[in-house]
Order: structure tokens, then C-alpha cells, then sequence
């Protein structure tokens, strides 16, 4: 057999015509691919995707102010879908083969993308316009209700299944507590005697849809408004009128039994109206609970030891910190008015509970309601239709009266929108809104000058200086008493002073109670007491409670 060799002109040829072929190759590909706009569109088409989503979520319609969303870094929650994960811009891609030259130079620089547009959002919300009506309410325009809950009627699940028990009556507190799968539970305290008192749980889905409702507590008695713990328990007190009233810890879950607290006793038993707590350090939680005793009353304030907040886990629900503490602080609120304007003055906290009882009934009689947030204590009397804030830090108040328009005062529960529910970002402008105040608090003392303190204003606080909130914007909710067969409703105030009306009870069913929000702020809860009707409310233009509104109609004094 003879072996035939290639000359070495014949493999310089062959070669040659195959670095040719890949050349070629190469080149048309950096054609195509530079007619298509490179890599980049992928992140495109998913930022788009994103700006379409934010889009989302009503408006029915309705003709109102167009916002365009700036963009951010931050990762933003879609309304349409308001409790699934956070998303996140896409990071800036590069392609090494955009641009490449027919002569296979290095690589020119390729087009950069446009950023997508965003997609504008449409405000339709209008706080005050009561011109909406559903099922015996009257609710502000821009804002829709479904009912989620009723008495002595099973709940209904998304699933189509419904809840073995009932849903009992009487529901008076509320609070809100978030998931890991994007949905929250919705904690409700029932305000009846004969042991047949307690709080029930509706979970809801990441959809807002209901899929589960279980009694949580249980055999207690006229169980009233509460607070939800930085760990992640309820606070629920028993306004007993014998004054014979309890706090317990309830877990929302119901996996671990209610138990009663050290906050219900170490003041003696009482008729307790309201829980609220000052976690601005978490290490060091201070805790502020008010009775109606007698029509006056009182309110004190609970330090736990060192001890007991260094046994209590802060991380999971345990019933540590307010069960077992043999050496807590307690002592009682008493206001001293200025001379000229017993609107506004200073205030302490003493040990002498005969003091603060003295206090409570000159000054500020059956307090019905507490919230703390941004370092502000607020309390409602129903006895004196009034509203307080107390500054924390520089113990000096202010106070005004409730009784405006058609808010005709007993003001049963008040909420600060914002209390217990602060993101990262939020978190975040907090501690830097924190850090101006007490530059401002350093200059006032340099030019010694008396600070001014309004009730529901913070000064400074988170929101007020770091521009969050808009000054016009609701941000203090209130329930109203529905006594005598009188209208009830959720009223707001905003930071100026002015109060709209949210929504009005048009079929007068007794107090509208239980009021809460939801993790995410796009949702509201509130039910009416005589008939046990859990109302969950929302904005058509799938924004928050916190984002601003088309326009506000105030209330006339």
C-alpha cells in the first residue's frame, strides 16, 4: 500500500480557506447579534414587565392624578400582587460581541440600552368624599370593601372550604402579624362576658384571599383593644367591669396557649382599656397600658428588668419577658398642665399610684385607647373627647379635642398608620430623620428656646423631617363610639391638625372597632360590633394607605 503525503504548500492552503470559513462565521454572527440591540434585551423585556406590573391593581376607570414612579435601587412591591417577594432592577449587562469590526479589531463599545419607562400610576382615592356605598357603608371614593368575616356564621375559605367554628361576636381590637409566605394573620379580640370572650385568627393568603380562621383565646372575658409584640405575640386586656380584668399573650398562630401577663396585675386587676409599646430599642421594650376604671382610670408604665429581658428570646414568640420577672419598674403617668394652657404642659412618671389615679381623673379620665410610634405616645379619652401626645424623650405633651364636625368625639381606638409596620428602607430614613431631630433638639437647647408639641404631630420624627409623609396625608386613625344609636365611622388626622372622615357606618350598628392594617399597608380592617361584620377595605388604585391620595375633603369644625 502506498502512503501519499500532502506538500506543505497543499496545508498552508487548507488551512487557510478554514480560518476563512471561521472568519466568516464570526462575522455574521456579530451582524445579527448587533441588529438585534445585543444581550441586553432580555433585562429589558423583564424591567418592562416589571413597570407593567406596578401598573396594576383597579382604578375602575376612574379619572384621577397620574404619578410616574421614579426609578430606584430599592426593591419595590408590586401592587397588583402587594405581598410577593420584593423585586429588584435588573443588573446592567455587557456583551463582548456587540460591535464587532469586519477587520476583527477589538470590540467598539455597543449601544447602551435605554432604561424602560415606567408605568404611570393613576390615584383615584379621595379621603373625605364619602360617595361610595356598600352593605350599609359609606366609604370614601376611590376605596372598595368585602366583607371577610360575620357572627355566628362559619368563615369561608379561598378554597371554597369554610371554618369549623364559628366567628363569634362582639369584635372589638385588632392587629396584624405577616407570614413568610406574603400573607398575614389578622388577630381579633371579642368583647363579651361570661367567659365567652376571647381573640380569633383569620389568615390570609399572599392574594388577600381567607385561608384559615381558629379561636387563638378562649373562656376570657370583654376582651378589648391590644397591641401585636416586637416578637411576634398579641397583647389582649380584658375590660371586665368589675375591674377584675387580665392581660394575656396570645399567639397568633395558636400553637402556643395564651397565657395571662405580669402588665395585668402588678398595677392590681382592673377594667383595662388599651396596650401599647415604645420598641424604638428593641433590647430594652417599654411597655404603656391604661384603664377605665370607675370612669377615670389610669395609666403606668412597665419596665421589665435586666434580667428578665436578657432570659426572653427576641426572635420567636416566648413567653418570657412579661410572665416571669420578679424586679420590674411600674409607675404611673401624671400630667402637669402650664398655667396658661391646659392644652399643653409636662409630665412624669412616680411610683405612687394614688398620684396617677388623682392624675387620670382631673386631666385625662377613662383613657380608651393607646399607640406608640416615632417615640410619641398617643391616648384617647372618651370621657374628655380628647386626644394626647406625649412626647417620650422630653416628657412634655400636647392635647386637642376630638370632637370635630361630624366627628363628634368618643374616639374608642386610635392608630398610628405606621406603628409596626416599617420596612427597610423605612427603617432607614427613621434612623436618619433620628439623627436630624437631635441635631435640631442640640441647636434649640443652644438657643434655649420651648419646644411646641401638638397632639399627633412627631416633630421631626421619621416621617415629618425625612419627607415620607406627605404633611397633608392621614396618618392617625381613629374608630368611633357608636353610642345611642348614633352614626360611627374610621376618622383621620393628618399632620396639620385636620380631620377627614374614611369611612361611616350609614345603618348605625354601634361602635366601628377592631381597626387594623395589614403588613403592606394596602389593606384595612374594620368591623361593626352589634352585627360582628369583618369589613376588609383597599384603594381601587392598588396603593398603599401611606401613598398619597388624589385629594383630601376635610371636616368642617
Amino acid at each position: 500500500m502506498t502512503t501519499q503525503r500532502c506538500s506543505p504548500t497543499v496545508v498552508l492552503i487548507l488551512l487557510g480557506a478554514a480560518a476563512a470559513a471561521m472568519l466568516a462565521m464570526v462575522v455574521a454572527l456579530g451582524v445579527t447579534k448587533l441588529g438585534n440591540g445585543g444581550s441586553g434585551g432580555g433585562d429589558s423585556s423583564s424591567a418592562s414587565s416589571q413597570a407593567d406590573d406596578f401598573g396594576k391593581g383597579g382604578g375602575g376607570g376612574s379619572s384621577g392624578l397620574v404619578l410616574t414612579s421614579a426609578p430606584t435601587a430599592e426593591p419595590t412591591v408590586t401592587p397588583g400582587n402587594p405581598t410577593r417577594s420584593p423585586t429588584f432592577p435588573p443588573p446592567p449587562t455587557t456583551n463582548a460581541n456587540v460591535g464587532v469590526a469586519s477587520d476583527n479589531t477589538r470590540p467598539a463599545p455597543g449601544p447602551v440600552p435605554a432604561p424602560a419607562p415606567t408605568q404611570p400610576v393613576t390615584l383615584t382615592y379621595t379621603p373625605g368624599d364619602l360617595s361610595v356605598e356598600y352593605e350599609g357603608l359609606r366609604l370614601s371614593r376611590g376605596l372598595v370593601a368585602t366583607i371577610v368575616a360575620e357572627s355566628d356564621a362559619p368563615v369561608q375559605y379561598a378554597n371554597g372550604d369554610e371554618s369549623t367554628d364559628d366567628f363569634e361576636q362582639d369584635p372589638a381590637g385588632g392587629a396584624t402579624f405577616p407570614r413568610p409566605d406574603g400573607g398575614w394573620i389578622y388577630v381579633v379580640d371579642f368583647d363579651r362576658g361570661n367567659d365567652r370572650g376571647g381573640v380569633g385568627a383569620l389568615t390570609f393568603n399572599a392574594e388577600g384571599r381567607v385561608t384559615d380562621y381558629r379561636v387563638v383565646l378562649e373562656d376570657t372575658n370583654d376582651n378589648r383593644h391590644g397591641t401585636s409584640t416586637p416578637w411576634g405575640t398579641y397583647l389582649s386586656s380584658e375590660n371586665e367591669s368589675d375591674g377584675d380584668g387580665s392581660i394575656y399573650e396570645v399567639d397568633p398562630t395558636g400553637l402556643t396557649k395564651g397565657t395571662r401577663t405580669l402588665l395585668g396585675s402588678v398595677a392590681g386587676r382592673s377594667a383595662w382599656t388599651g396596650v401599647a409599646i415604645d420598641n424604638r430599642r428593641s433590647n430594652a421594650p417599654v411597655f404603656y397600658v391604661s384603664s377605665n376604671q370607675d370612669e377615670e382610670g389610669f395609666v403606668f408604665r412597665y419596665r421589665p428588668s435586666q434580667d428578665a429581658i436578657n432570659a426572653h428570646l427576641f426572635s420567636e414568640p416566648a413567653f418570657h419577658l412579661l410572665q416571669d420577672d420578679p424586679d420590674p419598674t411600674v409607675e404611673y403617668l401624671v400630667l402637669v398642665p402650664t398655667p396658661d394652657d391646659p392644652s399643653r404642659g409636662v409630665f412624669t412618671w412616680i411610683d405612687d399610684d394614688d398620684l396617677g389615679r388623682d392624675s387620670a381623673a382631673e386631666y385625662f379620665a377613662a383613657v380608651s385607647s393607646l399607640d406608640a410610634y416615632d417615640g410619641v405616645l398617643y391616648m384617647t379619652s372618651e370621657e374628655r373627647q380628647e386626644l394626647f401626645a406625649l412626647d417620650l424623650d422630653n416628657e412634655e405633651y400636647g392635647s386637642e379635642s376630638t370632637d370635630v364636625g361630624d366627628f363628634e368625639g368618643d374616639p374608642a381606638c386610635v392608630v398610628h398608620i405606621l406603628s409596626g409596620h416599617e420596612s427597610r428602607r423605612r427603617r432607614r430614613r427613621r434612623a436618619q430623620a433620628q439623627k436630624q431631630k437631635q441635631q435640631e433638639q442640640r441647636r434649640r437647647q443652644v438657643r434655649n428656646e420651648p419646644r411646641q408639641l401638638h397632639a399627633g404631630h412627631a416633630h421631626g420624627g421619621a416621617y415629618g423631617s425625612a419627607g415620607v409623609l406627605p404633611a397633608d396625608l392621614p396618618s392617625l386613625y381613629f374608630c368611633e363610639d357608636g353610642n345611642d344609636n348614633e352614626k360611627s365611622g374610621v376618622f383621620a388626622r393628618n399632620e396639620d391638625g385636620r380631620y377627614v372622615a374614611i369611612l361611616e357606618d350609614e345603618d348605625r350598628r354601634g361602635d366601628v372597632s377592631a381597626l387594623a392594617f395589614s403588613p403592606s399597608l394596602r389593606q384595612m380592617f374594620v368591623a361593626t360590633k352589634s352585627t360582628g361584620e369583618v369589613f376588609m377595605v383597599e384603594r381601587e388604585d392598588g396603593q398603599s394607605f401611606d401613598a398619597p391620595v388624589l385629594a383630601a375633603v376635610y371636616i368642617e369644625e
